[in-house]
């Protein structure tokens, strides 16, 4: 009777954190480093950011959009304008585009832009795109770990964004 006593007892101690731990998903993988999202901020607040708005949100043209228009050079002012808007890189908007794509292919597409003679982006080499596309991770809401961003990083953004 005690034996039959102990496995209830324990089985109901047991249980309610077994339905608890499985109730839970997995954690998301981490492919990038808290260094390289901290350098990829600065460089995002440094060239991307002008156009896309430091908050990452883009621009839909509406007033009190900060950098103001106004702010940045003339290049950029006449692009703005005559696209009307500029994407965000952050939220449901940007996930929708970019959620089933992978890392690399994210970082490919900065890379287009970052070689762009028009922009004129000084500095910017593919360590910077990769650190630029892991602060972009991170404010989507990826977690650091202790794995580097690498532009053939193979992970689907939806899988590592929280």
């Amino acid at each position: 009777m005690n034996r039959i006593a102990a496995v209830v007892f324990a089985v109901t101690l047991l249980a309610p954190g077994r339905l608890m731990l499985t109730g839970q998903g997995a954690a998301k993988p981490s492919v990038f480093t808290a260094v390289q999202a901290e350098a990829g901020r600065t460089s995002y607040e440094n060239s991307c950011g002008k156009c896309h708005a430091y908050s990452l949100l883009g621009r839909t043209g509406q007033e009190g959009e900060l950098t103001p228009v106004s702010g940045l050079l003339a290049a950029y002012q006449e692009f703005v304008r005559k696209s009307g808007r500029v994407p965000p890189f952050v939220g449901k908007t940007f996930l929708s585009r970019w959620g089933q794509k992978t890392a690399a292919e994210l970082i490919a597409r900065f890379q287009v832009t970052a070689n762009d003679t028009f922009f004129q982006f000084e500095g910017m080499n593919d360590d910077v795109v990769v650190n630029i596309t892991a602060y972009v991770l991170q404010m989507n809401g990826a977690k650091p770990g202790h794995q580097s961003l690498t532009k053939t990083t193979p992970a689907v953004v939806n899988s590592i964004v929280q």
